[in-house]
């Protein structure tokens, strides 16, 4: 066995879980499986991630954090809202486009109890996912002000719709449910968005401050 640093046998491990999940399914592959593949013993995997939960949590909230840092930058950068809003939703099918496979790893075989139960880490990485929608709150927000964005509804309520819109389309479109492959997807849900947000004629610039609470 090759010597590696903690870091490098930490990496070794997701890289090898993230593939064997991908391969024979979380519920299939035991954490024997994944040491062995690794190149290390199965104790050291406990002490990294604690139990195959914990490798599977880290896989999710390592895609999830670079996920969300490259959201929050784009969000920040935006000239405007309407602007804002493409972009993000341009990042988001070409990032999960860029990492299918581990996004895949993810829809199809997330771990019901993981969702559901009330343990400090697995709230953690709910809330994780769930930044998103601050994050496109903020967008809907400043295009209310700058007045490229008219939304119907509450900004908060928006923003939930349209984060169904992107994770929905995505997982129907990895599962295969819908044959329309990401980067259509992206094309259609760009367009659709902005044009159900779209200030009415002649309303274009002026700014309105209903529903940004």
């Amino acid at each position: 066995m090759l010597f590696m640093g903690e870091p490098s046998r930490r990496d070794a491990i997701l890289d090898v879980a993230s593939r064997l999940f991908a391969e024979k399914g979380y519920n299939n592959t035991t954490t024997a499986e994944i040491a062995q593949e690794a190149g290390v013993a199965e104790g050291t995997l406990y002490h990294h991630f604690g139990s195959k939960d914990g490798i599977f949590l880290t896989i999710f909230d390592e895609m999830v954090e670079e996920y969300m840092v490259g959201a929050e930058r784009l969000a920040g950068e935006g000239t405007n809202g309407a602007g804002a809003l493409s972009s993000l939703i341009r990042f988001h099918f070409e990032y999960l486009e860029q990492n299918k496979n581990r996004f895949l790893v993810i829809l199809r075989d997330f771990p019901n109890h993981l969702a559901t139960e009330n343990d400090g880490r697995s709230a953690e990485s709910r809330n994780r996912f769930r930044r998103m929608t601050d994050i496109l709150s903020l967008v809907l927000t400043q295009g209310v002000n700058d007045g490229t964005l008219h939304p119907s509804f509450p900004i908060r309520d928006t923003a939930a719709l349209l984060r169904g819109i992107l994770y929905g389309t995505t997982r129907h479109s990895m599962l295969g449910i819908i044959d329309t492959p990401l980067s259509r997807l992206s094309r259609v849900v760009e367009g659709y968005c902005l044009k159900a947000l779209s200030p009415p004629p002649g309303g274009k610039g002026t700014r309105r401050k209903r529903g940004t609470k």
